[in-house]
């Protein structure tokens, strides 16, 4: 009679708590392998009433949750309340699922659209919404009603909320970028904003390292859902009442500036996505960044095995640049990609830190380092190389917010890149208005054009050491600078909290092997062939350049290689080339993306750290490992995530080849496998799984 009772109280608490999100009479389904979704309408509103993980059911909505409208414009001087009313829906299943729902308002006159995809695979389902003004005048939106996600989530235990600092310039020693991730167990009455600035001069309230615009809901590294706002700038709240289990994620546009959309124009609301995953955290990060890699990433960095290249200064000087390429014969090395840096430039002089920065937005070479024009396209490409060029500001730092603006940006870029033969734009400085959003929209929309009319333009965002780490750059950006201080320790610090949100093939590691740990100079720098290392010992150099295996490489000096360094670049290049981009990026067009397992905590400039990469499509993997300290021991157990537990691997270390063996996933995993042989200050290994 007790057991029966029990299953009768348990029917009825499920009934009860169905009954409180109940399905309306007209929804639609949409379902990737991982996440499901279901939506209505509610209060002339899409609401999602499920919000389910594909593989274990439990279901995040225990209440429906509306997605918000704006809901209040203004025209001229006076605000109006528009009438939102739902219109029809369309529904397309021939890639995946599109739910178009449609909907308008007569005061003002304005057309509302709020498309739901869910595309084939692992991965999210992404929410689209456009408003366009029919209205017949110009209609403003204050950002703070701009309004992308206000959902209720209920979790079936406690919520560890994972966020993501930027790391654009960990060197400047802000106490605001500490910890780089952060990682809370969520307890009632919990509050917290978080900011994503497109700001270079860090007037945001976390200054110049705000958060990425992507959050983790874990529960006990069994299960989690994540979210991700594409936008370069936004606010994110997390809040909690007197239930932990009960959370509500806000994102909106920002607090204080506002969009003017002139009649006729679409205005886009910057768009989320919603995910879930069973696993820990690395399992549902590694799922939405194989869903960027296979629907949203740059065309041509996903089709061509060959990129990212591998990247290297050269000089902005031609009489330099001719020299240079006699004497370093870098294409046998194995370099592809020779970067000119900002001493190009009219204005620069023999010390650009003292140059004139006006001139420097007008793009043009000076004429004492350059009397025959920009002739280093030709040059590079003469010596079997690519160019990336860079390119500050905006050109003569005009507005691109506006059309006339937007227009002059484009043919500057397109003219030069017709008459100068650059292959890859490298922006710098202030390239958007902060906080605007015209800005940015047009940032989009000039990188478009130029990938669109020449098919082999690419973009290197430099931009304030990665400034703009969003999703609607990376869909355009081949590669990023990730970590402005040039030191090894700052950028594998970096690069640890991005690439849980980022694929590693477009973080650009950018470190010198001149330089120090954090980026230090020589007391004699400067550029001459005694331009000075900070250290030069054959350590120190396998320590740079395996640094730069963790994504996109470059190692750079100040243009004059040392030994040491020319014999590391010979190994260490076409290692990349062979072994690690292919692991990256897979071998051929259709493979994956490699998932990366963030195996040791992060770095410190202490202690170990280290990162895995395994390639599913090649069923191929690699470990990074760095010690970088004396102070610390000399041999780790490295413990491995994501393999078969019955397949058998073969295990080889690249430098210490006694340490090789066979072993089963499941030892590789559970027991790990123990690295001795570090010693002394900057130690490093690369292991191979195969």
């Amino acid at each position: 009679m007790k057991k029966l009772y029990l299953l009768l109280m348990a029917v009825a608490y499920f009934q009860m708590a169905f009954s409180q999100n109940d399905i309306p009479k007209q929804d639609w389904q949409l379902k990737t392998e991982d996440t499901f979704i279901r939506i209505g309408i509610a209060n002339n509103r899409p609401a999602i009433y499920e919000l389910k993980n594909s593989k274990n059911g439990w279901n995040w909505i225990r209440e429906k949750s509306e997605m918000p409208f704006p809901e209040k414009v203004r025209i001229g001087i006076s605000t109006y309340q528009p009438n939102w009313k739902y219109k029809d829906a369309t529904q397309e299943k021939s890639n995946g699922t599109k739910l178009t729902l449609r909907f308008f308002s007569t005061a003002p006159n304005l057309e509302l659209e709020s498309v739901w995809i869910a595309l084939p695979g692992v991965g999210p389902v992404e929410n689209l919404v456009s408003i366009k003004n029919s209205s017949g005048e110009s209609v403003i939106f204050q950002d703070a009603d701009v309004v992308s996600a206000n959902i209720t989530l209920t979790a079936d235990s406690s919520i560890t909320l994972w966020r993501f600092n930027k790391g654009r310039y960990l060197g400047n020693k802000d106490p605001k970028d500490k910890p780089i991730v952060n990682s809370d167990k969520i307890g009632a009455n919990y509050s917290i904003l978080n900011y994503l600035s497109n700001d270079a001069n860090g007037s945001s309230p976390e200054g110049i390292n705000s958060h990425l615009p992507f959050q983790v809901f874990d529960i006990d590294s069994k299960h989690g859902l994540y979210i991700g706002y594409e936008w370069s700038f936004g606010v994110f709240k997390n809040q909690t009442k007197t239930d932990p289990l009960v959370i509500n994620y806000k994102s909106y546009l920002w607090d204080t500036t506002s969009v003017t959309i002139v009649k006729g124009k679409t205005f886009k609301i910057p768009a989320v996505f919603f995910g879930t995953y069973t696993g820990n955290i690395d399992d549902g990060t590694n799922k939405m960044k194989r869903w960027f890699w296979n629907y949203k990433i740059t065309p041509s960095l996903k089709n061509n095995p060959q990129e990212p290249l591998i990247e290297y200064c050269i000089p902005g000087n031609e009489s330099q640049l001719t020299e240079y390429y006699k004497k370093y014969p870098v294409a046998e090395w194995g370099a592809e990609l020779g970067k000119i840096d900002i001493d190009w430039l009219d204005g620069s002089g023999s010390d650009w830190t003292k140059g004139n920065f006006k001139r420097y937005a007008f793009w043009k070479p000076d004429s004492l380092k350059w009397p025959n024009g920009m002739t280093a396209g030709d040059i590079v490409h003469r010596n079997n190389q690519k160019l990336s060029l860079y390119m500050n500001f905006t050109f003569e730092r005009n507005d691109i917010g506006t059309e006339e603006g937007k227009e002059k940006e484009k043919n500057a870029l397109l003219t030069r890149y017709d008459n100068w033969h650059y292959d890859y734009w490298r922006s710098d400085m202030v390239l958007e208005a902060r906080f605007n959003y015209l800005s940015h929209e047009s940032l989009l929309e000039i990188l478009d054009y130029l990938i669109a009319n020449r098919p082999n333009f690419r973009y290197e965002h430099c931009g304030n050491g990665g400034l703009l780490k969003d999703f609607t750059t990376l869909q355009r950006i081949s590669v990023f600078t990730n970590e402005d201080s040039g030191g090894p320790e700052y950028h594998r610090e970096s690069f640890y909290s991005c690439s849980f949100m980022i694929n590693p093939v477009q973080i650009k590691t950018d470190i010198g092997m001149n330089l120090g740990p954090h980026g230090e100079v020589p007391n004699n720098a400067g550029y001459t062939p005694n331009g000075g290392v900070i250290n030069d010992s054959p350590e120190w150099v396998n320590y740079i350049l395996r640094t730069g295996f963790m994504g996109a490489n470059m190692a750079t000096n100040w243009c004059f290689y040392t030994p040491n360094q020319i014999e590391g670049v010979k190994k260490h290049w076409p290692l990349y080339k062979t072994r690690q981009r292919p692991i990256l990026r897979g071998l051929k067009p259709g493979d994956s993306a490699a998932d990366v397992y963030h195996i040791l905590p992060i770095p410190n400039g202490i202690d170990w750290d280290g990162i895995e990469y395994f390639n599913t499509s090649l069923n191929k993997g690699s470990v990074l490992l760095f010690k970088p300290s004396e102070s610390t021991p000399n041999s780790k157990v490295i413990k491995l995530r994501g393999l078969d537990r019955l397949e058998t691997y073969n295990i080889t270390f690249e430098e210490r080849n006694e340490l090789n063996r066979k072993m089963t996933g499941a030892e590789l995993m559970d027991k790990g496998i123990e690295v001795n042989g570090m010693i002394g200050n900057y130690a490093s290994e690369i292991i191979w799984i195969n």
